[in-house]
């Protein structure tokens, strides 16, 4: 359905004319109040979030109507009148568009919320019994009498036209089939004809479809005045913002909701429903006296037979002869079994033996003192966030951090956990051979005593890749200067900077576990 300002830029391209009735602007089955808003924003409105603000229709058709006065003049009367004039900016385009110079203006706004025009009725009468179809003197009835007439005319025709035939003028069809035969088939015919005659009067009550539209009465009239058509084929594909996600989710809920209450009924129906065992049972054997053998172990000493024993390796002399008394007993004691071993004691052994499975989550290692810039309270937004806090900040925020701290590290669509710790005389001697990755150095040698590799900085920095980290404006520890640290230096001016400087750290540890740790997940 087309909207108000359309509809009255096509009437004034085709010099069609429109009524006005009371407060509606009629086009010609479309109806609009004078009042209404178009798609036209006012000049002004709908930037720097101030509210959108649209020409009525009556100030459109206004300034059609007063075209040719000067704009001054034309507010002037437009201020009489007490109709809102439209602003000199809008005047030029509006115009152009009115009358099909352009295809269509800046300030239309096709996102704007449209008014639904009123239908207008075709057909209106005001009172029914002037209706001419509604006279009886032009309703054709049938009377009764002429009912009976009908009737008694339609059986004499019968009675004509079924008249008795004597057995002289029937003539037999065959010897099985004689005439007396075809009499009596001929009468049941007759007989069964006459019930299939209709009554009329029967049917009388029963009203014939009409094809004819029904009248309009002045109170329907009314009814429909006040009815708007809310929503039709193409306003509901159309969305009030740019952004049509919450009317397609709005769409995809019902759906879902009604998809689950049918699940939910079905469950239901399946729980009312009995439940047959379908689980097929083992059935029961009877005693064997075969089976101990299963579980006892057979004794052959009595006997002195070695069932261990193998004529692998011997020649067909030895064989042949038999073996000597002592090998006898001798393979005999050798052939004595051990005691089974039960299954859950094997189970046992197995689980003892096996090691726990190592982990893979690479450690840090930062210094203890709360003198350093890297600290348990800011670390793990150093890691974590690419940024720096004060230690000091850190423990104002409240938040605990007993024990090591396991960050997750952001990299790409997925994260890898560290592990940092400031104590590093609780790892184990695997966890410095394979997880250790990186420790941060604060500057004196005793920060590595009761460390691996006889607390040797040099030595440790061999195995571990070291970091420091200080301000840019400070001097370099001198420890530092001579070991084999990469340096991380911020800037207390700069801070934007941070990100990019702790961005290096995390470059350079990768490149360190891929090339001497790569077993870690990094």
């Amino acid at each position: 359905m087309a909207d108000a300002l359309s509809l009255l830029r096509q009437f004034t391209i085709e010099n069609k004319e429109y009524t006005i009735e009371n407060d509606r602007f009629v086009f010609n089955d479309l109806a609009y109040t004078k009042d209404i808003k178009t798609n036209y924003l006012v000049y002004g409105t709908g930037k720097d979030n101030t509210p959108k603000d649209y020409y009525t229709l009556e100030s459109i058709v206004f300034l059609l109507k007063n075209v040719d006065l000067q704009h001054a003049n034309y507010v002037k009367k437009a201020a009489e009148k007490g109709i809102p004039a439209i602003s000199r900016p809008d005047r030029k385009d509006l115009l152009a568009y009115l009358n099909g110079q352009a295809h269509t203006a800046d300030r239309i706004d096709r996102n704007a919320p449209l008014e639904i025009a009123m239908q207008r009725p075709l057909q209106v009468n005001k009172r029914p019994a002037e209706d001419p179809r509604l006279d009886n003197a032009k309703i054709a009835r049938v009377e009764d009498d002429d009912m009976q007439k009908l009737k008694d005319r339609r059986e004499k025709k019968f009675d004509e036209k079924n008249k008795e035939i004597t057995a002289d003028q029937i003539r037999p069809l065959s010897g099985e089939l004689s005439t007396e035969a075809i009499l009596k088939l001929r009468a049941k015919i007759r007989a069964t004809a006459r019930d299939k005659i209709v009554d009329l009067k029967e049917n009388e009550d029963t009203p014939e479809p009409s094809t004819e539209p029904l009248p309009i009465t002045a109170d329907t009239f009314e009814i429909m005045k006040r009815e708007r058509t809310w929503r039709n084929r193409t306003t509901v594909l159309q969305s009030s913002n740019k952004n049509f996600a919450k009317n397609i989710l709005l769409i995809l809920n019902s759906i879902k909701a009604k998809e689950e209450s049918e699940q939910k009924q079905e469950a239901l129906a399946a729980q009312r429903s009995p439940i047959r065992d379908t689980t097929t049972r083992v059935p029961l054997e009877g005693y064997s006296r075969y089976h101990q053998e299963k579980f006892v172990q057979r004794d052959d000493s009595e006997f002195k037979i070695d069932t261990h024993a193998s004529y692998h390796g011997l020649t067909l002399k030895t064989v042949t002869e038999g073996a000597t008394p002592n090998k006898l007993l001798s393979t005999t004691n050798s052939s004595i079994s051990k005691p089974i071993t039960p299954i859950n004691d094997k189970l046992n052994t197995s689980n003892s033996d096996t090691s726990k499975r190592p982990s893979r989550t690479p450690i840090i290692i930062i210094p203890p003192a709360l003198t350093s810039l890297i600290t348990r309270y800011n670390c793990k937004e150093l890691f974590e966030d690419l940024k720096f806090i004060s230690t000091e900040e850190g423990k104002a925020s409240g938040t605990k951090r007993d024990g090591d701290i396991l960050i997750q590290r952001k990299k790409g669509n997925f994260t890898v956990p560290y592990r940092i710790t400031d104590d590093p005389l609780r790892l184990t001697k695997q966890d410095w051979e394979e997880r250790v990755v990186a420790v941060f150095a604060q500057g004196p040698a005793w920060q590595f005593k009761g460390w691996p590799w006889s607390g040797n900085p040099v030595e440790i920095f061999q195995k571990i890749k070291a970091y420091h980290i200080k301000w840019a404006q400070l001097k370099t520890d001198a420890n530092i200067a001579k070991w084999s640290v990469h340096l991380i230096e911020l800037d207390q001016n700069k801070r934007h900077l941070d990100c990019a400087r702790i961005r290096t750290f995390w470059d350079s540890l990768d490149q360190f576990i891929a090339k001497h740790k790569s077993n870690l997940r990094y």
